[in-house]
């Protein structure tokens, strides 16, 4: 029998990727600075949101063609095509599952399938990103996302701040893993992840 508390809440998956771009290879250079403050998951580039564990139809903000970083915006990502599987053997993932009420569930949904019919009218946050990478906190430009900062408003819009009211524009990708740490389901190469680690 299915208990009142599975019926009553839904899941959702965060994933955060190093994928060998020069992008990921600029921020894991960063994080292994002496001189740069170490934090746990600092070596991860890239978050993702999905609604569902096969991570076949995830959203984030990342490059829009393989070969050209600078043409870049909302995307829709598969863990098993792209970018996740242009260096099989160098990316890595963290897969974090959120427990969420069915109304946070519906409202994240409702958020991206918003700003997908929007995507024309969002840019990518490049003034944000060079920020955050020398100076450690990011800026906000108006409709205009980095991949941290699109996952983290979707979740506030949605009545989920896991980051006590920080701006989005300052959330990094390992600030996630840190704060979701207990919420690994999955941490490894990229091509060994499977559907059927996960235990729904």
């Amino acid at each position: 029998m299915t208990s009142d508390k599975n019926e009553s809440t839904k899941n959702i998956y965060i994933v955060t990727s190093y994928t060998n771009t020069f992008i990921g290879k600029l921020i894991l250079l960063r994080a292994r600075m002496r001189f740069w403050n170490r934090y746990e998951g600092d070596s991860y580039s890239h978050v993702s949101l999905s609604l569902e564990p096969d991570l076949r139809n995830m959203m984030s903000f990342a490059r829009k063609q393989m070969n050209n970083p600078l043409i870049s915006g909302l995307i829709r990502e598969n863990i098993h095509a792209g970018m996740f599987t242009l260096y099989p053997e160098r990316s890595r993932i963290a897969v974090m599952k959120i427990e969420v009420t069915h109304q946070q569930y519906s409202r994240i949904s409702k958020h991206m399938n918003s700003d997908w019919l929007n995507a024309h009218n969002l840019k990518y946050n490049y003034p944000g990103l060079i920020s955050m990478l020398f100076l450690g906190r990011g800026v906000h430009v108006e409709n205009s996302f980095f991949c941290s900062q699109w996952v983290a408003e979707v979740l506030r819009k949605s009545d989920l701040d896991l980051f006590n009211g920080q701006p989005s524009c300052n959330i990094r990708p390992f600030d996630f893993y840190r704060t979701l740490s207990h919420r690994l389901i999955f941490e490894g190469k990229t091509a060994d992840y499977a559907h059927g680690l996960i235990d729904e």
